[in-house]
């Protein structure tokens, strides 16, 4: 289900000062209404006021209409800090009951009060009458940002709790507490008071509002609670919620807590309040996130609908392996018939860099290694040496692979404080799963970028020298294999160059884009086209590139099918590490078929993040995973994927990983279809040995299954010849033909920095259809499939893919 946030009509507030959501079934018929609540701050005091949206259907739309506001009798505050509202039967009429909590802020110390509506009838009106209010008791608070209120289901004795949650407010970073009135009943009174319970991991400085909700989320008879928190950081607000499982008689949780997940498409920069409810629709159990936005016009009430029960069909599904990487994954690739290289060199340890131990293979300090699935063995390439018998240090070169699957990796690190580029080049072969010597480049690169050309050749770009200086971000290398030499090219005069790790792309034409994506780099250099047929090398710039101030670790790739010539570029975050300003969500494509191609808009992603990793799928989907909020920040990591549908222009929440991938991560594509996660280090790695891994360098290996891989029997190529050529018509057999949608190509992954440089999907027109085989037309065009191996999928008409096929595009 593709997420998205509904009005609440007839919102009339220009400010508020608290808002809530609750969800129960008024006529005790089984269907679901919807209560809202507004706590409106006019000139002068204060009023809450609710409505019903009658009936909501398994996508969150109100179908029976919405009654009037209807007053909140005795609302004397003048000022409040948070308002909120729960549901309940809680005399056992078969009637839902309205509990009103609110924070009233007068001069002075605040006070947390509730008070009880009862037996509502269909349309919210209250028909037994209020409760008065009713003091919370040690409320100590004299500033909070939020209040809400839940309430558990019965025990085994019929008694129910009141659950109150607050965010206090000091000088210093808040604190989310929350305290368990027990056995509330229909007149308010409860028989004792929890102590205030801290709500963990609690990292806002400053909330716009909160929610708290109680539910059996594994039908196993024990509660769970979910706390909500609406962040309000420098910048776009965005709203966190957190699991707290088997929650105890005592109010905490037994089996501690999950991870902060994020709401997706939350677009305020300002919040007056919200909350959550929880409810079971279609027998599934759903998160109802409410906001109230206030924007510089007049506030609006919305909310949208999270589903809470894991379904790989909708949402993918996530295993960690029970093997290590063996290297810290800072570098990756997919090589021909599928093995898995990941090399690190140093990985981001100068600890490591500087043990004369490095790169000795009989004591385990490997600086790659190749993992073979699906048997999931392991093996250890030779360490490569250098002329002084230093091991080649592959952390932060550049790679790309040769038109015959091996692999040149390019610059990388010759010293640490500061870093220093590498001038050599290395070459690793996929059949001896060996390393050996390549030309040197005229300039030392550190943080380079490499993409294969048209012709085979491979280009490389930017990075800093063997200095530490910026003098390779103004020139161009290009790599031949038939003579193992680089010829180094430069800019035209008055271009400022290219920054590091650049993000870099070969078009239809052979000229070459650089999107505007970046890793860490400053330089101000607008996203352009560059003519590598013009000595000098020149450029033109394409406009319109939205934040374009924030693309630093941002992912970019050519949508598929490649033959579209459509770049994306999303979300990023600020230069430097020090700069804790969130991620951007934003997202761009240029359509660079245009004569004279901008920027254009595109869905922003639904959860903000930088460091990400983006793979393509092949039923011709985007896969977004990994990365954080802020810059290296673990609490604020994003564990959920998100997949965009580009004939759709949307975004898709996948299910959450276990694995924080930050810093340092890869993500791609398996020839089964499935996408693997590796890698990950925020700070620099303190020891020598990879085993066991050290705190800051993440060796665990995660893998996600996409929702296709669940949606039934897959297509099955039974042959396809391996030897391709440009223009050629191939016949693909297989027992499906018939219901076949696509054939594609999908060039074998390899990354480092949330960029993968050579990843492309290229269309297979298929041409003619038997019962039993596919003739399809691969292009005439190296420049959009440059040569070398490619991954052969057949998706059907479910989007189901088969297991892919090799072949070698010459």
């Amino acid at each position: 289900m593709v997420n998205l946030f509904r009005p609440v009509p007839d919102w009339f507030s220009f400010e508020n000062q608290g808002g809530g959501i609750a969800v129960g079934s008024l006529a005790n018929d089984g269907t679901q209404d919807m209560v809202v609540l507004m706590v409106d701050n006019p000139a002068g005091q204060n009023q809450g006021l609710y409505r019903v949206g009658k009936t909501l259907d398994d996508a969150g739309r109100i179908t029976g209409g919405w009654t009037p506001w209807i007053t909140i009798p005795d609302w004397f505050s003048w000022e409040n800090q948070g308002g909120n509202i729960a549901l309940a039967d809680l005399d056992g009429s078969g009637r839902q009951d309205l509990v009103v909590a609110m924070v009233d802020n007068p001069i002075g110390q605040n006070q947390g009060l509730f008070r009880i509506g009862r037996n509502l009838d269909a349309s919210g009106n209250v028909t037994g009458g209020w409760t008065p209010w009713i003091t919370i008791p040690d409320w100590f608070s004299w500033e909070n940002q939020g209040i809400a209120v839940a309430v558990t289901p019965p025990n085994d004795q019929g008694n129910r709790d009141l659950i109150v949650l607050t965010i206090d407010n000091p000088p210093q970073g808040n604190r989310a507490i929350y305290r368990i009135g027990k056995n509330v009943d229909i007149n308010g009174n409860v028989t004792g008071w929890s102590p205030w319970i801290d709500v963990p991991g609690w990292f806002s400085w400053e909330n716009q509002g909160c929610g708290i909700a109680v539910v059996d989320l594994d039908e196993d008879g024990n509660q769970d609670l979910i706390i909500f928190n609406i962040d309000s950081p420098i910048g776009q607000n965005q709203a966190f919620y957190r699991v707290g499982k088997n929650l105890g008689n005592d109010g905490i949780s037994a089996d501690d807590w999950g991870p902060w997940l994020g709401v997706p498409n939350w677009f305020s920069f300002e919040n007056q309040g919200g909350g959550i409810a929880v409810a079971k629709t279609n027998n599934k159990h759903r998160l109802f996130a409410f906001m109230v936005d206030n924007s510089p016009q007049q506030n609006a009430g919305l909310y949208e609908i999270i589903d809470l029960d894991h379904d790989p069909e909708r949402e993918g599904s996530w295993e960690v392996l029970d093997f290590h990487s063996g290297v810290l994954a800072v570098h990756a690739a997919l090589l021909p018939k599928g093995k898995v290289l990941f090399f690190a060199g140093s990985g981001s340890s100068a600890t490591r860099f500087n043990s004369p131990i490095f790169g000795d293979e009989s004591k385990g300090i490997f600086t790659s290694v190749v993992w073979s699935p699906p048997h999931n063995t392991f093996s250890h390439p030779p360490t490569l040496r250098t002329a002084n018998h230093k091991p080649f240090d592959f952390f932060c070169g550049g790679d790309a692979f040769l038109p015959d699957g091996r692999l040149l990796s390019a610059g990388g690190t010759i010293g640490y404080n500061p870093f220093r580029g590498r001038k050599d080049s290395a070459i690793f072969d996929f059949t001896t799963e060996k390393w050996s010597v390549a030309g040197n480049m005229a300039q030392g690169r550190w943080y380079p970028t490499l993409i294969t050309l048209g012709d085979g050749k491979i280009l490389a770009a930017s990075g800093l020298g063997d200095n530490g200086g910026d003098l390779p971000k103004t020139s161009l290398e290009i790599y031949s294999a038939a003579t193992d030499t680089w010829h180094i090219r430069h800019f035209a005069g008055g271009f400022p160059g290219l920054p590091l790790y650049a993000h870099l792309f070969l078009l239809a034409s052979g000229k070459i884009f650089f999107s505007g994506g970046r890793m860490d780099d400053p330089l101000q250099v607008d996203p352009c086209i560059i003519d590598l047929t013009h000595d000098p090398v020149t450029t033109k710039q394409v406009q319109d590139l939205l934040a374009p101030d924030m693309r630093n670790q941002s992912a970019s790739v050519i949508l598929p099918p490649a033959q579209d010539q459509r770049i994306m570029i999303i979300g990023g975050g600020p230069v430097g590490k020090p700069d804790k300003t969130d991620a951007t969500d934003a997202v761009s494509i240029v359509d660079l078929k245009a004569a004279d191609p901008i920027y254009h808009a595109g869905a922003p992603i639904g959860l903000p993040r930088l460091h990400l990793n983006t793979v393509l799928l092949p039923d011709r989907t985007v896969f977004v995973s990994g990365g954080s909020l802020k810059q290296e920040d673990e609490p604020l990591a994003r564990l959920q994927g998100e997949i965009y549908d580009p004939t759709t222009n949307t975004w898709s929440l996948m299910a959450a990983a276990t694995v924080q991938r930050l810093y340092h991560s890869t993500a791609l594509l398996l020839p089964d279809g499935r996408v693997v996660a590796a890698g990950g280090n925020p700070e620099g790695g303190q020891q020598i040995n990879w085993e066991p891994p050290d705190p800051e360098e993440e060796m665990r290996i995660e893998v996600f299954s996409p929702p296709y891989l669940f949606k039934g029997p897959r297509p099955v190529i039974g042959t396809a010849q391996e030897e391709w050529s440009y223009g050629q018509t191939v016949t693909i057999t297989t027992a499906q033909a018939n219901t076949i949608r696509w054939a594609s190509l999908i060039k074998n992954c390899v990354t480092t920095h949330s960029f993968d440089s050579g990843q492309r999907l290229v269309d297979l027109q298929i041409v003619s259809r038997e019962n039993d085989s596919l003739d399809v037309t691969i292009t005439a065009n190296p420049n959009i499939a440059p040569p070398g191996w490619y991954m052969l999928f057949i998706v059907d008409q479910q989007g189901v893919p088969s297991i892919a096929t090799w072949i070698h595009l010459t």
